[in-house]
């Protein structure tokens, strides 16, 4: 799955608040891209079966494009949570970089760094508790 696509999917998974359809015009400003391009990459996920779009229609989330959407919605809070809470990033800068790291990054080593900030939040609620 290119970076793109994971981009889009982020985009229409937050818009849509996990499942509602959502405006093909919404997805661009959103991702402030041209509407051509939101046109073109519709197309490609509704041909891999993450959405479903009628001509002139809104954009919805297909069972597979929310299940994927959400996976990726999922890490992105938690690297966002730990970009805020343990080094001490703002805010947007968070946001926008654990998206970058969600779509940029292999699946490896998202993987990885999730379950490593998982660890960190555990390791840090033990300290709290035994203090």
């Amino acid at each position: 799955m290119t970076d793109a696509i994971k981009r889009y999917l982020l985009a229409i998974y937050e818009l849509s608040n996990g499942g509602a359809s959502v405006k093909s015009t919404d997805v661009s400003r959103y991702l402030n891209v041209t509407k051509s391009s939101t046109a073109k990459m519709t197309t490609r996920l509704e041909e891999q079966g993450y959405i479903i779009k009628p001509h002139y229609a809104d954009i919805t989330l297909t069972p597979k494009g929310i299940k994927t959407a959400g996976d990726l919605y999922t890490n992105m809070f938690i690297l966002q949570e730990f970009f805020t809470k343990f080094l001490k990033t703002p805010q947007e800068t968070a946001k926008s970089d654990a998206i970058t790291c969600v779509c940029s990054l292999s699946d490896f080593t998202v993987d990885k760094l999730v379950k490593l900030t998982i660890r960190n939040v555990n390791k840090k609620k033990d300290n709290n508790t035994k203090a």
